[in-house]
């Protein structure tokens, strides 16, 4: 390096300090001038002189410079020629050193290439974990290492005293699979001395192997892998060129690598026992698992609830999930409440009774009991436990199984409850039971027949079928026994006894109760066939009359209609006026009327002719000859006996429209026939309309005076006040015979009403009164159905209206009141206020008259009032 003396002032520094001073003296050199010398020749030559002064001065100053430089290069030049030298110098040096340094990275880098490899081998070596492919990766990246095809891993096998060679490549791939002994070749002087061992030519060394392919192998490595000091394989590489051999470091690489390698195969042999020992596990473990989840799935899925408990202290050790259903609480807080959260709290259902039937248990007895426990919601319920002991996990424990019984406990009570219904209906039955044995003899029985009271149950248990009945019912009884057990079905049959003198049926039942008994049900049916009997009759016959019904006439038609060449004749009555008589007077008066045409009927024709009640009121009779001679005979016969009838009750008369058709040609055409007759019958029954009903009206109203003391002289008198009534009042003569005849029948209805009713000497009850007041529509429907009686029907319905609108039936008012009724009302007043009642007796007129007045306005007409009290006056 060059040193500072050496180094030239800036040549910059000297021009700028040369141009500020030349600036200076050219700027102000002038100035001074002037100022000293005025003499303008003075000043002219002292300008000159000082121009030449500044250029001689330029001049030195250019020489100086240049000398300067000049003698600057010449000692820069020196003293390069000489830092060169030194240069040349060391750049050798370098060079030199250098090379070594570039030989020593060379060797550096091909080093750390080989550990980078081996690094990389042994890692890739260490991730290996299966032993196969291990064993072939280590051949494979050993024979790498070395630049060789040829290499092969052999493992000793101790125990067989082989080894055995498992992976080969190159000329070696062929030999997988061989076996040698375990000190032979140059594998078995390894495993003896436990280090690396070369061959330089391997072909002609004494040992080894006589096989081809050994031949042509020359040098040849073995290399030792050790686990714990011990061999336990090798690692063997050859070169086919007889030229190459291992180097020492190379033999140094394989050293590490088998060094590597055996700890890589130690790991995969450890990996493989911990990982078989970890499959071994983990299956052990899942069978664990599957058995405890198919412990716990039947543990839960069972029907009852269990609970494991300590058998000496009691603790809850696990429950099911039944027992959360049972108690309404998870298992935590069944084992919180222990023993104290089984029971009710109440004796014997508390704890302390809980633990004493475990500690039974435990002392080696099952226990069964019905227990009540207590649901955490407070519902108490009834279940059945079995204690039974069993060790769990060495522990000894006593199994709880906990059976929910509620169900069973409502049959208990609802068989209880049957057997009791049971019990009270067989008590409740009349009917006789026995159970007896197939061989006929009686276990039990309970008699409830009156018609069996010579049998009593003390004496017939344990006595047979024949000891008990006559010998006909024990045979009869005995085959149903037999039927009965050998067909599985039930038997029923019918038997008779004689009691005094009266004949009395039996219905025997008899069922098959087990395998060798039956029961035996005998049922008094004789009221029921009774009944039949009566049913069948009723199926023929009209259950008023006693005569034939239509039904079995219609039977009797169609049974005569089809027989050929018979004579037959059909008469039809028709009963006149029976709806009004039902109106009128009632239904049971109208039936009374029915069963006096029917004994009239029977009476005029023989017992075996056929009479039949066809309709409401219409008679047939049926009769086995076409003689029309003998049936007006037989219809003159009937009218001779209806008028001996009415005769002799005067109080409805009867009157029957007749009709007859007697066959005239075969075949006989029996419909056509009752039609024929049926159309006599109406054509009289049109004749005698009008004259039935007046006649029937007349025997109404005869019988009303008869039985109505009241009636005789009643419409006389009111005859006479309502005449001197409507004529003052100014109605027309010719309305004053139909106000007669209103006088007379206003209260025609009364034949409807009972006797204890019209003739009772007591005030009325609200009810009698209500039907004392239909008699006004009852004389209505009377006056309804008589032409004569008909323009006054509407008088007789309004007779008892009122003026204040508080009468019946219509509760009318005033003026919408005929005058009729309002005359009628105020004569038939002071009529009956005048004569004696069977409830009070009659009062004088003067007070009579004093009670029109003051119901007028309210229940009578006051004009009328007034003009019928001046009349009286």
């Amino acid at each position: 390096m060059m040193n500072r003396e050496y180094i030239p002032k800036s040549p910059l520094g000297i021009a700028i300090i040369y141009i500020l001073v030349s600036s200076g003296w050219i700027l102000f050199s002038d100035s001074i001038i002037e100022k000293l010398f005025n003499d303008i020749k003075i000043i002219t030559t002292l300008s000159i002189a000082k121009g030449w002064f500044f250029i001689l001065c330029t001049g030195w100053l250019l020489y100086r410079l240049i000398g300067q430089s000049q003698k600057t290069l010449m000692t820069q030049n020196i003293a390069l020629e000489v830092l060169g030298e030194e240069r040349l110098a060391s750049e050798e040096e370098l060079r030199q050193q250098l090379d070594e340094l570039l030989s020593r990275e060379e060797e550096i880098h091909r080093k750390n290439l080989v550990l980078v490899s081996l690094n990389e081998t042994a890692l890739g070596l260490m991730n290996r974990l299966n032993s196969s492919e291990l064993l072939r990766d280590i051949v494979v990246s050993a024979a790498k290492l070395i630049n060789t095809p040829h290499g092969y891993v052999c493992l000793m096998d101790e125990e067989q005293g082989v080894c055995r060679r498992l992976i080969g490549t190159g000329a070696y791939e062929g030999e997988t699979g061989r076996l040698d002994k375990l000190t032979d070749g140059l594998a078995g002087e390894v495993y003896r001395i436990g280090e690396i061992k070369m061959v330089d030519d391997y072909s002609t060394w004494e040992k080894r192997f006589t096989d081809p392919y050994f031949d042509k192998m020359h040098c040849t490595v073995q290399v030792p892998f050790k686990s714990e000091g011990k061999v336990f394989g090798t690692l063997g590489l050859s070169f086919d060129d007889p030229e190459r051999k291992f180097t020492a470091s190379e033999l140094e690489l394989l050293t590490r690598f088998a060094e590597l390698a055996s700890i890589a195969l130690d790991n995969a042999n450890l990996f493989t026992t911990y990982k078989n020992e970890l499959i071994e596990r983990r299956q052990a473990q899942k069978a664990l698992q599957i058995s405890q989840a198919n412990y716990r799935a039947i543990f839960d899925a069972a029907s009852d609830g269990i609970i494991v408990h300590d058998a000496v202290t009691g603790e809850i050790i696990d429950s099911n999930q039944k027992v959360e259903e049972l108690y309404g609480c998870s298992r935590e807080d069944m084992a919180s409440r222990g023993l104290d959260g089984l029971g009710n709290h109440q004796v014997p259902f508390s704890a302390n009774d809980a633990l004493e039937w475990i500690r039974r248990s435990a002392a080696g007895k099952s226990q069964l009991f019905e227990w009540m426990i207590e649901r955490k919601s407070g519902e108490k319920i009834w279940v059945e436990i079995n204690l039974k002991n069993a060790e769990i996990a060495g522990r000894q424990c006593i199994l709880a199984v906990i059976r929910d019984i509620r169900r069973r406990k409502r049959r208990e009570i609802e068989l209880h409850k049957i057997q009791s219904n049971n019990q009270a209906l067989i008590n409740a039955i009349p009917d006789n039971m026995f159970l007896i044995r197939c061989d006929g003899i009686v276990t039990d029985c309970k008699i409830n027949s009156s018609q069996l009271y010579y049998l009593r149950s003390e004496d017939i248990i344990g006595k047979s079928v024949s000891q008990v009945f006559q010998a006909n019912l024990a045979e009869q009884a005995m085959e149903a026994i037999v039927a009965a057990i050998t067909r599985g079905k039930l038997q029923i049959y019918e038997f008779q006894m004689t009691k005094e003198q009266c004949q009395y049926y039996f219905e025997a039942r008899i069922v098959p109760s087990g395998e060798e008994e039956v029961l035996a049900i005998i049922r008094d049916v004789t009221d029921r066939r009774q009944i039949e009997e009566k049913l069948a009759y009723l199926s023929h016959h009209d259950a008023m009359t006693g005569l034939y019904n239509r039904a079995y006439f219609e039977e009797e038609m169609r049974r005569i209609g089809a027989l050929r060449n018979v004579a037959a004749g059909i008469i039809i009555c028709d009963l006149d006026g029976l709806k009004l008589v039902n109106d009128t007077l009632g239904h049971s008066m109208g039936d009374e009327v029915l069963k006096a045409v029917a004994a009239i009927l029977k009476k005029a024709f023989r017992p075996k002719d056929l009479i039949a009640r066809i309709g409401g009121d219409e008679f047939s009779i049926l009769l086995p000859s076409n003689s029309r001679s003998a049936f007006k005979i037989a219809c003159s016969r009937i009218h001779t006996l209806i008028e001996e009838y009415n005769r002799n009750r005067p109080i409805v008369p009867l009157s029957l429209s007749i009709g007859f058709a007697v066959t005239k040609d075969n075949p006989t055409d029996m419909n056509a026939l009752f039609k024929e007759a049926d159309n006599y019958m109406y054509r009289e029954k049109l004749q005698r309309h009008q004259s039935n009903k007046h006649t029937i009206v007349k025997a109404l109203m005869n019988a009303l005076e008869t039985r109505d003391f009241i009636t005789d002289g009643h419409g006389e008198r009111m005859k006479e006040f309502m005449v001197s009534l409507a004529t003052a009042a100014g109605l027309p003569n010719q309305r004053l015979a139909d106000l007669c005849l209103f006088a007379q029948y206003h209260d025609l209805g009364k034949v409807g009403i009972s006797d204890e009713i019209l003739f009772k000497p007591y005030p009325l009850t609200t009810k009698e009164f209500s039907i004392m007041k239909q008699h006004s529509e009852i004389g209505y429907r009377i006056a309804q159905a008589t032409p004569e009686l008909e323009p006054i029907s509407d008088w007789i319905l309004k007779h008892h209206e009122r003026w204040d609108g508080r009468g019946y039936p219509l509760g009318i008012q005033g003026d919408e009141i005929p005058v009729e009724c309002r005359i009628l009302s105020i004569a038939d007043s002071y009529d009956a206020m005048t004569n004696d009642r069977p409830q009070r007796k009659a009062m004088s007129s003067e007070a009579a008259i004093d009670e029109l007045r003051k119901c007028a306005g309210s229940q009578f007409d006051p004009n009328l009032v007034n003009l019928f009290i001046q009349i009286l006056i």
